[in-house]
């Protein structure tokens, strides 16, 4: 689907704005209930931006953390890297259940382990729904929203499943989904936040599904793209609190913490795939709460498909560019700056786009 026929299709502007209606206010909410989140996303983008100054050092420090742990530790400099770390590990022939994680869609992890005969399951309902419909994530949290109960319906139809209401279908995923669980032989998760300091794996849901991807098979493989490295616990935590809440679900449902535990491998892929050497620095700030692409009008009117091949709207035009991806979308873009007043980092996202349209102006 290209970007005017995005704008036609009332399907994705219609669950863009239920979205909308349904998380606008309850960010607003609490804002003003815990006026502390401003400043936990602050003390999130200082140490962030430090990070990025010296990744070398924070990722040999978080390797040796790891490696300490007894987890088997890789760097992945580009994504044909990591897909091969991946692979390498995966093998052929097994079942694969995943977690939620736009870094795996950045690195078209799935699509890779199919090829090398694996039966590879995403495991969050909205990625399901995505997978089942060989289409792309509309939203960075909410990756379905473009789709009615009655396509949703149909499109779970092809792996057996049948129900007369949202209830009935969920359900009968919570059931396919748990023999996946029980037979998986590998479970592949990405990375909210990591902790240096306790080579701790951080990771909000609010499905259950990802504590059961990465517990129950006995080898799971950590994707930690190197911005999400933080120095210590505190300020991991403090990071996927300051994304759920301006997500607009405050408590977080579940908050995971993962490391090497026994009767599991556990393998960790750090992921750079153009991180270290960008000129967008800080655009590595951003916790991807999502709530630039539900607020911005052009995403509105044409949700995912505004961007790069994974990452779109605002935030996703300063990601698509750092890994890989200038997209003369960016020329779509209104540079109102609502993107940036209501990023929790106050990332100047209008700046980020309007360089990428010189660098695109220049050849």
């Amino acid at each position: 689907m290209d970007i005017y026929s995005a704008i036609k299709n009332e399907s994705i502007r219609a669950g863009i704005l239920r979205s909308w209606n349904n998380l606008h206010n309850a960010v607003e909410q609490n804002l003003e209930r815990f006026p502390f989140l401003r400043d936990f996303a602050k003390d999130v983008k200082e140490a962030k931006l430090e990070i990025a100054k010296n990744y070398e050092y924070w990722i040999d420090k978080a390797a040796k953390a790891l490696e300490d742990a007894g987890a088997t530790v890789y760097f992945a400099e580009n994504a044909e890297k990591a897909r091969k770390i991946a692979g390498e590990i995966v093998g052929s022939g097994k079942i694969v259940v995943k977690a939620k994680s736009m870094v795996s869609e950045e690195i078209h992890l799935r699509e890779y382990l199919q090829q090398l005969g694996n039966e590879v399951w995403e495991t969050d309902l909205g990625e399901l729904i995505i997978q089942l419909a060989n289409d792309k994530p509309m939203h960075i949290v909410i990756p379905a929203l473009h789709y009615s109960e009655q396509q949703v319906a149909e499109i779970l139809k092809k792996i057996g499943i049948e129900g007369r209401n949202a209830e009935e279908m969920a359900k009968g995923v919570r059931v396919f989904m748990r023999e996946k669980f029980k037979n998986a032989d590998v479970g592949i998760s990405g990375c909210n936040a990591f902790s240096v300091e306790n080579a701790r794996v951080f990771l909000i849901e609010n499905e259950g599904n990802i504590r059961l991807s990465t517990s129950l098979p006995k080898t799971y493989i950590a994707l930690i793209s190197i911005d999400k490295i933080l120095p210590d616990d505190i300020l991991a935590l403090k990071s996927v609190i300051v994304q759920a809440a301006f997500f607009g679900t405050f408590p977080p449902g579940y908050i995971n913490v993962n490391r090497p535990v026994a009767g599991q491998e556990m393998h960790a892929i750090f992921i750079d795939n153009g991180r270290s050497s960008t000129e967008f620095v800080e655009q590595l700030s951003c916790v991807r709460c999502g709530r630039c692409q539900l607020e911005c009008p052009i995403f509105q009117l044409s949700g995912n498909i505004w961007g790069g091949s994974v990452y779109g709207g605002p935030m996703g035009m300063g990601w698509s560019a750092i890994t890989g991806e200038m997209t003369e979308n960016a020329f779509l873009s209104c540079l109102c700056s609502k993107c940036k007043h209501v990023c929790p980092m106050y990332i100047d996202i209008p700046e980020i786009i309007r360089k990428i349209r010189i660098k695109i102006g220049k050849g």
